[in-house]
């Protein structure tokens, strides 16, 4: 089950799909009800990761050209741009380079968007961090939109793609050769009730985009426009009565039923062109987000490293097993022993209670049976423990959210046992304590014992805030219910007084560095955790 927040004329509504088929939709209205609906809904429902698809009037988009250069010169133009034009919405800025002109100092095209008033988007947002919801990402509809040209082949030239997603607003976006060049969603007088008669309203409006187009000199006089109008079965009369071709403009009317056939979606009404649109945005693989802050989505990497790490697991348990295949045929010996002999002291029992009891030294080796018995449970037993265990309880302890976003690199897995021969093994001082390789003939208790390397990102020269991570994680690691003890091997900062300061960060390249000066600091960590009661 997949869902998608659709936000349109200000009014957000709520996809559920399963596979592709829509099986539901609600709408929430901008307003204090509204707000409050959807709280409840969020709260009531499954915390899985959703995307937002945006069909907003507010969105702007401009075409702009830049020298050619690449890397943090190309970032640091693209920044000063957007800051011209959008420095009240910085960080719902969005931009794409479209190429590389083709005269004169062959300069890049590149295409810059924003949403002018983010606080439309982020009154929602905050009722969805609220609710502890994973967003994956804020998408543009008209960025998305250029998915549909390959369906209804308009790949090439100049194309006009004309879209309705409720009764009040018509988006129009221009396309170059499948790029984006331009978008606006304008509002028309049509009755919620009568959308059939959507040719006399369009018409205009399409008109006047047609116009500013050309005037803009976005194409040459002699260009042909390729106008592609989604419509409903109410619509299609209307619409082809009304846009008929003519030496500057083709226009083609195409039924939103043949596209949902076409990709092989089902439940949707053809009314408007929503449905298909979030289909679309919740289905593109690959696709960025094109809006938001980072901090919008941190629940989101969260949720990602979970997944990952439980990825992880299952890979170390498929390495388990095969590590412990050649064990298997050797516990199932134990077990067929164990039940042999069971059955030969049972025997020697019952003779010695029926004939021999008299001759008690002379068969002294049933108790001796006794003892082997017990001796092959507690080889079975010991030798079960494997880092299967170790590795369950690591990534259930490791997957909580105060550890913060974390990686696993390595882990090196062992056993040992407490030698309960030496004097101060049972108490007092840890350091006293004396261990031995894990003997499977022992009574002794087994433990885990492994050393975790992985790293932490962490912020260039904050020496602080990378002493207070590894201490944290360390403080929740210890706190698990089996573990013994976690000891720091390496730290991403040495500060203890038995080491020298250092600072794992400071070896890292500067290509290692990104825009921000996060670094990724590594650590290693002695992992003592108790083995299960019960194996």
């Amino acid at each position: 089950m997949k869902r998608i927040f659709y936000f349109s004329g200000h009014r957000m509504t709520v996809f559920h799909w399963n596979r592709k088929t829509l099986t539901g939709a609600c709408s929430f209205e901008p307003n204090e009800e509204g707000y409050e609906k959807f709280k409840q809904y969020l709260e009531s429902s499954e915390k899985i990761s959703t995307c937002m698809l945006l069909d907003v009037i507010e969105e702007d988009f401009r075409k702009d050209v830049i020298p050619h250069v690449y890397g943090k010169d190309r970032e640091a133009v693209i920044s000063r741009l957007l800051d011209r034009h959008y420095r009240s919405s910085m960080q719902y800025t969005y931009s794409e380079i479209q190429g590389r002109q083709k005269h004169g100092r062959k300069d890049d095209d590149v295409l810059l968007a924003a949403i002018t008033n983010p606080e439309l988007v982020r009154s929602w947002v905050r009722i969805i961090e609220a609710c502890e919801v994973p967003l994956s990402g804020i998408l543009s509809l008209p960025l998305v939109s250029k998915a549909v040209l390959p369906l209804i082949g308009a790949k090439k030239g100049y194309v006009l793609l004309v879209s309705q997603q409720v009764n009040s607003n018509l988006r129009q976006t221009f396309f170059k050769d499948g790029k984006v060049v331009s978008s606006r969603q304008s509002v028309i007088n049509q009755d919620a009730g009568n959308i059939g008669n959507i040719g006399k309203h369009a018409r205009p409006e399409i008109d006047r985009t047609i116009t500013f187009i050309r005037n803009q000199y976005q194409l040459e006089d002699s260009d042909v426009v390729s106008v592609h109008i989604l419509g409903s079965e109410t619509q299609i009369d209307s619409l082809e009565s009304t846009f008929l071709s003519d030496l500057s403009n083709n226009y083609h009317v195409h039924r939103i039923n043949d596209l949902h056939k076409k990709i092989g979606i089902k439940g949707l009404p053809d009314r408007f062109a929503d449905g298909l649109f979030s289909w679309i945005a919740l289905n593109k693989s690959g696709m960025k987000s094109h809006y938001g802050r980072k901090e919008e989505f941190v629940r989101f990497y969260y949720a990602l490293a979970s997944n990952a790490l439980y990825a992880f697991s299952v890979i170390v348990i498929l390495a388990s097993l095969i590590m412990i295949e050649s064990n298997v045929s050797e516990g199932i010996s134990f077990k067929q022993s164990t039940s042999l002999l069971h059955e030969r002291t049972n025997e020697f029992r019952r003779v010695y209670s029926e004939k021999y009891q008299a001759y008690e030294e002379l068969f002294s080796n049933a108790k001796l049976m006794d003892m082997a018995v017990g001796m092959v449970d507690q080889i079975e037993k010991n030798s079960q423990v494997t880092p299967l265990d170790f590795m369950l309880a690591l990534s259930k302890l490791v997957s909580k959210p105060e550890i913060g976003r974390i990686y696993i690199d390595k882990i090196e897995w062992s056993t040992r046992q407490l030698d309960k021969n030496k004097p101060g093994s049972s108490g007092g001082n840890p350091a006293d304590i004396e261990y031995l390789p894990t003997n499977v003939t022992s009574s002794s208790e087994v433990q885990h014992v492994a050393v975790v390397t992985g790293r932490i990102p962490v912020t260039y020269n904050n020496y602080r805030d990378t002493v207070n991570r590894i201490n944290n994680i360390i403080d929740t690691l210890s706190d698990g219910e089996r573990v013994e003890n976690v000891s720091a091997i390496n730290l991403p900062v040495e500060v203890r007084p038995e080491k020298k300061f250092a600072s794992e960060s400071s070896s890292l390249s500067d290509r290692e560095k990104d825009k921000q000066g996060i670094r990724s600091g590594q650590f290693s960590l002695k992992v003592v955790m108790k083995a299960p009661e019960h194996v």
